[in-house]
């Protein structure tokens, strides 16, 4: 979703800046961009943002917080380039970086990841044995009486009036619709007005996270579309949600089956930027139905997944590391944290701006000087020691890496403490020396 004005035609193709958002968990949260021109003419656009389109609901709500920040930093007459420059310096969020357009973002945006497939696939219950004979129960008991739907309405009343058409579904499809919701297939963490109805493979297939997130479409889009569940019953799109779900409860590992049976091999992103490939980066397989497939032999090589992947750019080898920030601001104190296996590049780059914050605004409180100032420090150095251990990372799958930056050392920030300090020592030897 775009929450701001939309780029004109032209800035679709033009080179954009943009910056890369990410929650403390680790999950891209959306991206902000700008076209370069904008800083000269004003005519030509502003800050944009675009939440990703299969971000959790938590990550959602976060982007409306980000879109906000944008709009302040925008008031504060900051030009769209220094809007990200500003935003850019904040804990969680990648450097400054171009795309060929603005076109080459909003695809990014469209990147599903396997970890967004795995959270869809956490929402099913599988401890209840129950719910889920329930589900094979009500799909096999289907007639074809169930599922030749008939429609009421469509008449003519005495004042004129048409009355408009609806499906009148029999107990045998309300069961199969109670039983998805009962497994937990029916989920407020897709959204699926926002996202293209999953397509089945040639051979009827699907892959779980994909069930899920057609039988959240299916359900949830009835109450918007009459006959939502009909077209579903007739294309044979509900029968292969049943059926993926019912091989992922018997069998979890059917997820890679799936994806091997159908061809498909997942993309949730490039192994760089967007202007390195000159083309958009290639989203979910099961999103686009006009995407060709490609033949095996044509299929980028993906990381070896025995080895633990950086959560941010997804290269690897990268280690499991936790890195914090501080804040004292007199009787009030904040914490942060950001965790989970980080590559060399990326770790050091959340490890300088974490601790560049709390250098700067770390020391404020009575408990921040003496004991989690000092303490959040020394954790963090001990922490990048396994980070700076690493070799290089390999390419990316999960998007742009992050920019380390200069060191600590070099940043203005880290030293913004040191100027109340450098006044109270000034003012105790002028107070010194008056009194000599």
């Amino acid at each position: 979703m775009t929450y701001s004005g939309r780029p004109g035609l032209s800035s679709m193709t033009n080179p954009v800046h943009y910056i890369t958002v990410t929650a403390p968990d680790g999950e891209i949260v959306g991206y902000a961009w700008a076209d370069p021109r904008a800083d000269a003419d004003a005519e030509v656009g502003d800050v944009e943002w675009i939440n990703r389109s299969a971000s959790s609901s938590r990550a959602y709500d976060a982007g409306t917080e980000w879109y906000t920040r944008i709009r302040e930093a925008r008031d504060r007459g900051l030009t769209p380039l220094g809007v990200l420059h500003l935003l850019s310096r904040e804990p969680g969020v990648g450097p400054v970086t171009e795309a060929a357009g603005a076109d080459a973002v909003e695809e990014l945006a469209r990147v599903v990841t396997p970890a967004d497939d795995q959270r869809l696939l956490a929402q099913l219950d599988r401890g209840n044995a129950e719910v889920w004979r329930e589900l094979a129960d009500a799909f096999d008991g289907l007639t074809d009486e169930d599922r030749d739907v008939q429609w009421g309405g469509g008449q003519k009343s005495p004042s004129g009036a048409i009355q408009v058409p609806f499906p009148m579904y029999s107990e045998g499809v309300h069961r199969v619709v109670r039983a998805l919701r009962r497994v937990g297939a029916v989920t407020p963490e897709h959204r699926w007005m926002d996202n293209p109805m999953p397509v089945p493979s040639p051979e009827g297939t699907l892959r779980p996270a994909d069930a899920v997130r057609a039988a959240t479409a299916v359900v949830r889009g009835e109450k918007f579309a009459d006959g939502t569940i009909d077209r579903a019953l007739q294309s044979g799109l509900l029968d292969a949600v049943a059926e993926s779900l019912r091989a992922w409860y018997a069998d979890p590992s059917a997820q890679q089956t799936g994806r091997a049976a159908a061809g498909r091999r997942e993309s949730p992103g490039s192994h760089g930027s967007p202007e390195s490939h000159g083309s958009p980066h290639s989203t979910h397989s099961t999103h686009s139905t006009e995407r060709r497939r490609l033949p095996d032999q044509d299929l980028p090589e993906l990381p070896d997944p025995s080895l633990p992947m950086c959560r941010f750019c997804g290269g690897s080898p990268a280690a499991d590391v936790a890195f914090r920030a501080h804040r004292g601001l007199v009787v009030l104190m904040g914490f942060r944290k950001t965790d989970g296996p980080m590559c060399m590049t990326c770790g050091l780059a959340v490890y300088r701006a974490l601790t560049t914050h709390t250098l700067a605004w770390g020391w404020w409180s009575p408990l921040s000087l003496f004991v989690f100032a000092p303490l959040t420090l020394v954790r963090n150095a001990l922490a990048v020691r396994k980070v700076k251990r690493l070799p290089a990372p390999g390419p990316g799958t999960l998007g742009p890496r992050y920019d380390p930056g200069v060191p600590v050392r070099r940043r203005p920030r880290a030293y913004i403490a040191l100027v109340p300090v450098l006044w109270v020592l000034f003012m105790i030897v002028t107070g010194l020396s008056g009194g000599v």
